[in-house]
């Protein structure tokens, strides 16, 4: 990942990092899927229900912002941001163990077209383009904040940054889900 060598703060950062990094993905994992239940009679129905799905660009965030699904503007905004958001520690993540901004961004793209796929394939929530280009663009902002600070503080100081407030936002999540 960055290179052989260091000494045990590198390690338990090493530790640390991966950690985090398993700790967002089950988030993500549970934000995007598990709201939604699965059961025997939601796999059975899945051959009969129709599904929601949108392949028009900005189609879904032009709807939402003009009102025309009558969702609370508050509800839209956070549909809108929470898809970058959501995404936005994956590209930090990602850019910090390939270090390679055309691959980080390929993995960013096919997380994001695998995540509508599945949503596709068992009938959960929508399946939108908006939020393949929502949740790229989240990724990406990730890849060129890392890329940015690689290039300010260095390669490992970047790391220890990263590594020291994916700790504290893990923990503050824990503590509010409590």
């Amino acid at each position: 990942m960055m290179g052989a060598g260091g000494g045990v703060m590198f390690r338990v950062a090493t530790l640390l990092f991966y950690i985090t990094f398993g700790i967002y993905g089950w988030l993500l994992f549970s934000v995007v899927f598990i709201r939604y239940p699965i059961t025997p009679e939601h796999l059975y129905e899945l051959t009969l229900a129709a599904r929601n799905v949108n392949y028009v660009p900005f189609q879904t965030i032009t709807n939402y912002l003009h009102g025309t699904y009558r969702v609370p503007t508050f509800d839209a905004w956070l549909n809108v941001f929470g898809n970058i958001v959501m995404f936005i520690p994956l590209g930090i993540y990602l850019q910090i163990v390939v270090k390679r901004k055309r691959i980080t961004a390929l993995l960013i793209l096919s997380t994001t077209i695998l995540i509508e796929s599945v949503q596709y394939v068992l009938n959960i929530g929508a399946t939108d383009i908006d939020d393949i280009i929502l949740n790229f663009t989240g990724g990406m902002l990730g890849m060129y904040a890392v890329a940015i600070s690689f290039k300010l503080l260095g390669m490992r100081p970047t790391f220890y940054l990263v590594t020291l407030c994916s700790v504290i936002v893990h923990v503050l999540t824990f503590l509010y889900r409590q």
